[in-house]
C-alpha cells in the first residue's frame, strides 16, 4: 500500500471536479442568503483552484485563428494513433495542421508508421523533425511514439531511461516485469532548436499513464474494477514520480529557454507536474524561484479539458515554458480526430 501522504496526492485527479462541487454549493448558499457561509466557502474554492492551477478565472482568452507575427507558435496534440494517412481520411488533418501554421509540432501517441507518412506529407512546411536522427526508431515504442516537427533546425537528440533498480527499491509493490518495461522505454524526448539564432531546449513527454480503460475491461464485478481502478492508479502515480524526477534532474542545469509538453497523464498541480516545473529551483531570478509556468493557467480560461473519453473531461496535456517566454495566448481546439484534444500556444521572446 501507498503511504497517506501519496495517497492524498494520487486524489489531485479530483481537484477540478471538487472545485466545481464547491462553486456549485458556493452558488446555492448564495441564493439561500447564508452570506457567511457562502464567503467561506468562496474563500476555500478560490484558495483551492490558485493551489492547484486547475481554471483560471481569465476574463478574456481571444486567440486569434491566424498566428501574429512575430510569435512561436506551439501545438501539443495526442493523437492517439489514429490518424491514417489514406487520402480519404488523412486530408483534414493534414490541412487543419496547414492552416494552423504552428512552428513546433508535439505529437504524443504518433506511431512509426503513421510519423513517417506525415513527415512526408509535412516535409515542406516542417523540414526537420526527431525522425532526422539516428537511432530513433530504436529508441521509440511502435505505438506510443513521439514526434517532434520543427520549422527550424533540430540538435542534440536524446532519450531519458529510469533507474530501474531504484524503482524497485523504492516501490517493491510494482511488478518487475512491468518495471523492467517501462524502464526501458520511458517516452521522453529532448532536443535542441535553433530558434532565429537563440538555442532553445524542447523537452517532449508522454508520462506513464493510468490505464482506466484497460482496468476497468479486465475486472469481474464493481469491487474488482474499483480494486484495478486503485492498483492502476497507484502504479501510474510511483512511475510518473519517477519519470518527472528523472526530467526534472536531467534539466537542473539546462542553461537554454525551455520548453516542456506532451501528455502528462495527470492533472494540474498533480505532485509530477510541480516536480518539473520546479526544476529549475536552484536558478534564482530576483529572488524568485526561476519556475516553469503552465501555459494554460498563464492564459486560458475556463476547464479547458484535453481529454474527452471514457464518460471523462480532464486536462492531461500541458504547455510548460521558462520565463525567457512571454505568452501570447493558448487555446484548447475542439477538433475530433483523437481522444484528446490540440494544446496549442503561441510565443514571444521576453526582450
Amino acid at each position: 500500500m501507498l503511504l497517506t501522504q501519496e495517497t492524498f496526492e494520487m486524489t489531485i485527479l479530483a481537484a477540478p471536479f471538487v472545485i466545481i462541487a464547491l462553486a456549485g454549493v458556493t452558488l446555492l448558499l448564495l441564493l439561500l442568503r447564508f452570506w457567511n457561509a457562502a464567503l467561506i466557502l468562496a474563500f476555500l474554492t478560490l484558495l483551492v483552484n490558485g493551489c492547484t492551477e486547475q481554471i483560471p478565472l481569465h476574463l478574456t482568452n481571444q486567440f486569434p485563428a491566424e498566428k501574429p507575427a512575430g510569435t512561436l507558435r506551439v501545438l501539443e496534440y495526442n493523437i492517439c494513433g489514429k490518424v491514417e494517412y489514406a487520402p480519404v481520411h488523412g486530408a483534414p488533418f493534414i490541412e487543419y495542421v496547414k492552416n494552423l501554421n504552428a512552428d513546433l509540432l508535439f505529437l504524443p501517441e504518433n506511431t512509426i508508421g503513421t510519423a513517417h507518412g506525415l513527415e512526408r506529407m509535412l516535409r515542406e512546411t516542417y523540414p526537420y523533425s526527431l525522425h532526422d536522427f539516428p537511432g530513433f526508431e530504436e529508441l521509440s515504442v511502435v505505438y506510443a511514439d513521439l514526434s517532434i516537427y520543427s520549422r527550424y533546425p533540430l540538435s542534440n537528440f536524446r532519450s531519458y531511461h529510469l533507474d530501474m533498480e531504484k524503482i524497485k527499491r523504492d516501490h517493491p509493490y510494482l511488478p518487475e516485469e512491468d518495471v523492467e518495461f517501462v524502464g526501458n522505454y520511458m517516452i521522453v524526448y529532448e532536443a535542441t532548436a535553433d530558434i532565429d539564432g537563440t538555442p532553445v531546449t524542447l523537452v517532449h513527454v508522454h508520462l506513464r499513464t493510468n490505464s482506466y480503460d484497460s482496468a476497468k475491461s479486465n475486472g469481474n464485478g464493481k469491487r474488482q474494477k474499483v480494486h484495478n481502478i486503485y492498483e492502476n492508479m497507484q502504479f501510474g502515480y510511483a512511475y510518473r514520480g519517477e519519470e518527472s524526477r528523472s526530467i526534472a534532474d536531467s534539466l537542473r542545469n539546462c542553461p537554454n529557454p525551455l520548453i516542456v509538453c506532451g501528455d502528462f497523464n495527470d492533472v494540474s498541480g498533480a505532485k509530477c507536474i510541480r516536480t518539473i516545473q520546479n526544476c529549475r529551483a536552484k536558478n534564482v531570478h530576483e529572488g524568485h524561484r526561476d519556475r516553469l509556468s503552465d501555459a494554460w493557467w498563464r492564459g486560458g480560461q475556463g476547464f479547458g479539458f484535453t481529454f474527452a473519453a471514457q464518460k471523462l473531461r480532464l486536462r492531461l496535456d500541458h504547455i510548460l515554458y521558462s520565463k525567457e517566454f512571454d505568452l501570447q495566448g493558448v487555446c484548447v481546439d475542439t477538433v475530433s480526430f483523437s481522444d484528446h484534444r490540440p494544446l496549442i500556444a503561441d510565443f514571444k521572446f521576453n526582450p
